[in-house]
């Protein structure tokens, strides 16, 4: 495996057959994959989603910061940029969004689940008349992003040889949870310069806490499009693999291939529990290295999460039970599990509206995480055995 594999949309028509193998072939032995002709993704679209969301972000600051995601309990708003001197290998800034929707209750109302109070409110958008585009082309990339993930969700199930439509017992089209993102990476420069070289040492190494490298572990897949190079996953034999750009919005050397019209795809944590660790969570990063310096990289990923009500029930299966696995006990609390996973990566937000919430929940997702993780790298160890004597195999 030299690249990332790519699945074509179009196949679809053509080759009904084939789609289903390239898919199941990807998230077997990848968990990423390029889906080439994306429908509502064309090229055109994404130059038009690139140029509005770098519009916003090349906004003064204090513009930025009125529309902060600390200013509503909600997951929704713009996040500050990580400090340049914190030692972590990336310097970002982000602008989080989900379903624009009426909030179900009061974010502090304890008669109803965490996840409900969490998840279901209205986002916090930037003055329309200074970003007159950005709300309205949001809302078009929300409508293709969740119309390609409900298709290719009964797809993947249909690929496991399950029933596609077991796919909608944990998402529909009227009560989607989601958690979208808009995301600002700046290359090394902006680093302070006495880290720099400890941040390019950290990259070297096969994984490092400073890297970022994480799986997604709540939602079923997650869709990303980037302009810039530095999204890198684990395959193959265990190293890291550079993803391509799915939209040039610059000139000069991109450093990795440029698919126009493509959407990247990657298995979450859910798929991982509902296939049984068929389809595997995939561990990636973001590399501040491979961004050009002068140059940012834009990233807009989109995480559609099940129903949270109840077990994740195995495709198949009439009932879930602990697998060890995938990281996965019974009884889980999974709209916890969600929210405190945001809860953390957003600590301004979690201090001004969710400490309490935080507390009680934070040592569950830890744990929770922690053992998901480590299902997630056994399998990908499997993974790369099959890919060596495959290898092997194929040399002799």
């Amino acid at each position: 495996m030299k690249e990332i594999p790519s699945v074509d949309w179009l196949d679809l028509e053509v080759d009904r057959d084939k789609f289903l193998k390239d898919l199941r072939y990807a998230l077997e032995e990848c968990g990423f994959l390029i889906l080439t002709n994306a429908p509502g993704l064309d090229d055109e679209f994404q130059k038009r989603a690139f140029s509005e969301v770098r519009g916003f972000f090349d906004s003064p600051m204090e513009f930025k910061k009125t529309s902060g995601i600390e200013n509503s309990p909600y997951v929704r708003g713009y996040s500050l940029p990580t400090p340049p001197d914190s030692g972590r290998g990336q310097v970002v800034e982000s602008f989080q969004y989900g379903i624009d929707e009426t909030p179900l209750c009061a974010h502090d109302d304890e008669s109803k689940p965490i996840h409900e109070r969490f998840f279901r409110g209205p986002n916090t958008w930037p003055d329309s008349v200074a970003v007159p585009g950005f709300k309205p082309m949001l809302e078009e990339l929300n409508s293709a992003y969740h119309s390609l993930t409900l298709q290719l969700g009964e797809l993947i199930v249909e690929s496991l040889g399950e029933d596609p439509a077991e796919f909608r017992q944990y998402f529909n089209l009227d009560e989607p949870y989601l958690f979208a993102s808009l995301n600002h990476n700046f290359s090394l420069e902006a680093i302070v310069a006495d880290k720099q070289d400890f941040i390019r040492d950290e990259y070297e190494k096969p994984m490092s806490p400073v890297t970022g490298a994480h799986i997604d572990g709540p939602p079923f897949v997650a869709l990303l499009i980037n302009d810039r190079p530095g999204l890198q996953v684990v395959a193959g034999d265990g190293g890291w693999m550079n993803a391509p750009v799915t939209c040039r919005t610059a000139a000069g050397d991109y450093s990795v291939p440029v698919m126009p019209g493509a959407v990247i795809v990657n298995t979450g944590g859910s798929l991982m529990h509902l296939s049984e660790g068929r389809y595997s969570a995939t561990v990636h990063r973001v590399n501040t290295t491979m961004i050009p310096n002068g140059e940012t990289r834009i990233s807009m990923p989109y995480f559609l999460l099940p129903k949270m009500e109840g077990d994740l029930v195995p495709f198949g299966k009439s009932a879930a039970a602990n697998n060890d696995n995938v990281g996965y006990n019974e009884g889980r609390d999974r709209g916890a599990n969600a929210a405190a996973n945001l809860m953390r990566t957003y600590p301004k937000l979690t201090r001004a509206w969710w400490m309490k919430e935080f507390r009680a929940l934070r040592d569950a997702h830890q744990n929770e995480e922690k053992a998901e993780t480590v299902a997630a790298f056994k399998l990908a160890v499997e993974r790369g055995d099959r890919y060596k004597e495959n290898s092997s195999s194929q040399e002799t």
